[in-house]
């Protein structure tokens, strides 16, 4: 009997983590976009791969922050 609500609270925690990806995702996006708004990035450049990987980085920074302040959100 103890399984079952184990198995539950793993579904729901994989379900949040999914729209916590989803976050991470948006948010580096459009940090990206304006970072690079006024670039020519027709190919992929260290200068475009890196921007992306800041980018990812700062989006994970806030999301961590804001669920560090805000437990239940």
């Amino acid at each position: 009997m103890g399984t079952m609500p184990r198995r539950e609270a793993r579904e729901e925690q994989a379900r949040i983590n999914a729209k916590f990806v989803s976050t991470v995702v948006i948010a580096a996006a459009i940090i990206v976009a304006v970072r690079l708004a006024r670039e020519d990035i027709a190919q992929p450049t260290p200068r475009l791969l890196s921007s992306v990987g800041q980018s990812v980085s700062l989006a994970r920074t806030i999301l961590n922050e804001v669920l560090r302040r805000f437990p239940g959100a």
